[in-house]
């Protein structure tokens, strides 16, 4: 008797839970963009130097923290947002030259963007 009342209320809360939604702020169509990033490799010149590559041209990313609320502008999201940058003209590898540092512009609190050259990166010289 208790096993069939167990199974009655394990059946009665998994119906409630049926009608429950899950929402996301991921879309499906930006998959592929989330993950963009992991395909540009950081390098440095010396590393990038034992491999036969190609020079697409210089990138810049920019974090930006446009009020107090927002979260602080860093040089992760800057990096981030070269690469993302890079990987848009076919790049699969950068070169970070300098990252430089605002406070009080005129369109952000604070600002941190970095600059790199974009390559391809192509095989191993041996």
């Amino acid at each position: 008797m208790k096993a069939h009342i167990l199974c009655i209320v394990a059946a009665s809360m998994l119906a409630g839970c049926s009608s429950y939604s899950f929402h996301t702020n991921l879309s499906p169509d930006n998959v592929a963009e989330y993950f963009t990033p992991s395909a540009v490799d950081v390098m440095d010149k010396d590393e990038l130097l034992k491999y036969n590559s190609k020079a697409l041209g210089s990138v810049s990313g920019l974090s930006c923290q446009a009020d107090e609320r927002d979260f602080i502008a860093n040089e992760a999201d800057a990096r981030t947002d070269a690469r993302i940058k890079a990987a848009r003209i076919g790049a699969n590898a950068i070169v970070f030259n300098k990252c430089v540092v605002v406070t009080d512009s005129p369109s952000c609190l604070k600002s941190v963007t970095c600059y790199g050259q974009a390559y391809i990166r192509g095989d191993k010289i041996r």
